[in-house]
């Protein structure tokens, strides 16, 4: 069973990231965790030839696990609003 606690380290580490996705976002030169979560939905989309809303999944994850700030989700922001 994984470890929930666990952080990602490789892109394949991230939830809804395979091998051949991986393989596609390090051929379009995403190569680590940070270079993902810095990137646009539509760019990481292109690169791996998968939907804007899986690469927006992937993008958000990406920055969770890289820890860069405080990082909350549009879905996030509307929870506390209520």
């Amino acid at each position: 069973m994984p470890d929930k606690n666990k952080k990602p380290k490789e892109i394949e580490d991230l939830p809804g990231v395979g091998e051949a996705i991986a393989e596609k976002l390090r051929e379009a030169g995403y190569i680590d965790i940070m270079s993902l979560a810095v990137a646009s939905p539509k760019d990481v989309a292109d690169a791996a030839e998968i939907g804007e809303n899986v690469a927006a999944k992937i993008i958000i994850n990406a920055r969770k696990a890289a820890d860069i700030g405080n990082f909350e989700s549009g879905d996030e922001i509307l929870e506390k609003g209520k």
